[in-house]
C-alpha cells in the first residue's frame, strides 16, 4: 500500500512538473539565433486559395534574392530580424517583443501581434500562423516556415 501511494505521488509530481515546464521549455528553445530554411504562404482572396510563395529548402536566395533572414530572440523578451542582401549588406532590420503562450510564439511589432504555432523538430522549428501577407487588412493568409536554430 505504501508503495502504491508513493508511486501515485511520484506520477502526480511528474505530471505537475511536466505541465509547469512546458512553457519554459519552449521559451528556452526559442532563445538564440534562427535563420530561415523554407516557407510557404497561402493567400485567401475569398475564392480558392493560392500559394503566393513557395520557397523550398535550398532555394531561399534564388527565389527571394536575399540571404536567409536571421532572427535573434533574447532573454529580455525582445527579438530582432536582420535582412541581408546577397552581397552581405544589411538591407532591413525589424524588431519587437516575443512571448510564449502554450505551444505558440507571439511576436509583437509596431503594436501588431502575430501568433505562430511552434513545433520543435530537433534543431529546427516550424512556425505556422496567419498574416496579412497580401496587405488587404485581414490576417487571413497562412504562413508556414521552417527555421534552423544556430
Amino acid at each position: 500500500m505504501k508503495l502504491t501511494k508513493l508511486l501515485l505521488f511520484g506520477f502526480a509530481l511528474f505530471a505537475i512538473s511536466s505541465c509547469s515546464n512546458s512553457k519554459t521549455d519552449i521559451s528556452e528553445l526559442i532563445l538564440g539565433e534562427w535563420y530561415n530554411e523554407s516557407m510557404i504562404v497561402t493567400i485567401d482572396h475569398g475564392k480558392p486559395e493560392e500559394t503566393a510563395f513557395n520557397v523550398p529548402i535550398g532555394s531561399w536566395e534564388e527565389i527571394l534574392g536575399i540571404k536567409p533572414i536571421l532572427t535573434t530572440y533574447t532573454e529580455d523578451g525582445s527579438y530582432t530580424s536582420v535582412y541581408t542582401d546577397l552581397s552581405g549588406e544589411v538591407s532591413m532590420e525589424t524588431s519587437g517583443t516575443w512571448e510564449v503562450k502554450g505551444d505558440s510564439l507571439y511576436l509583437t511589432e509596431n503594436d501588431i501581434t502575430t501568433a505562430y504555432k511552434f513545433v520543435w523538430m530537433d534543431g529546427k522549428g516550424e512556425f505556422t500562423g496567419f498574416l496579412d501577407w497580401d496587405s488587404d487588412g485581414l490576417p487571413d493568409d497562412l504562413y508556414s516556415g521552417i527555421q534552423i536554430k544556430k
